[in-house]
C-alpha cells in the first residue's frame, strides 16, 4: 500500500513538471506582464479648469492654450449664451453674434488675429499660432476660438510691373 502511495505521489509531480514545462511555453514573459507606471496627477489649475468645465457645462473637445485662456473663453461663451437666452424676444441663438462677441473680446485683450466660429454643426480645417486655439461645445452649441500670426506686408519701393496688352 505504501509503495502504491509513494508510486501515484511520483506520478503525480511527474505530471506536474510536464504541465509546468508545457505552460511556460505559452505563458508570456513576467517582464510583459508589468503595469505601466501610472500617470502622473494632473496639475492644480488643470484641476480648477476641469471644475470650470463642469459648473458651466463645458466639454472641452481640443485646446493648445493655456489654462487662464481657456477659463476665460469658457466663462466669456457661457455668459454670452445666458445673457442671449433672457432676451425673451430672441427665439433663436444668433451664432454669428457670438462669434463675434468672442472674437472681439480676445482681439482686444490678447492682440489682433483672432477667429472664432459657432455653431450647432461645422466642419473646419485651421493653421493656429501655438498656444492659441481651443475648441468646446456649451448645451448644443459649438465654439472654434483661434489665433493665428499677423506679419506686417513687406513694402516694395519699386511699384509692381504692369503688363501691357496689345490691343488690335
Amino acid at each position: 500500500m505504501e509503495g502504491r502511495r509513494r508510486e501515484l505521489e511520483s506520478e503525480r509531480r511527474r505530471r506536474l513538471g510536464k504541465n509546468k514545462e508545457k505552460m511556460a511555453q505559452y505563458a508570456p514573459s513576467r517582464r510583459m506582464l508589468a503595469l505601466p507606471p501610472p500617470p502622473p496627477p494632473p496639475a492644480a489649475n488643470q484641476l480648477k479648469l476641469a471644475a470650470v468645465a463642469v459648473d458651466l457645462n463645458v466639454r472641452l473637445r481640443s485646446a493648445d492654450m493655456s489654462v487662464t485662456l481657456q477659463e476665460r473663453v469658457f466663462r466669456h461663451a457661457r455668459a454670452l449664451l445666458d445673457s442671449n437666452s433672457d432676451h425673451k424676444n430672441s427665439k433663436r441663438l444668433n451664432p454669428s453674434q457670438l462669434a463675434l462677441c468672442l472674437k472681439k473680446e480676445f482681439d482686444l485683450l490678447y492682440g489682433p488675429a483672432w477667429h472664432c466660429i459657432v455653431g450647432k454643426s461645422f466642419g473646419s480645417f485651421v493653421t493656429h499660432s501655438s498656444g492659441g486655439f481651443v475648441y468646446f461645445s456649451i448645451d448644443k452649441m459649438c465654439f472654434l476660438l483661434f489665433k493665428t500670426e499677423v506679419r506686417p506686408l513687406a513694402v516694395n519701393k519699386s511699384p509692381p510691373l504692369l503688363l501691357k496688352f496689345k490691343t488690335s
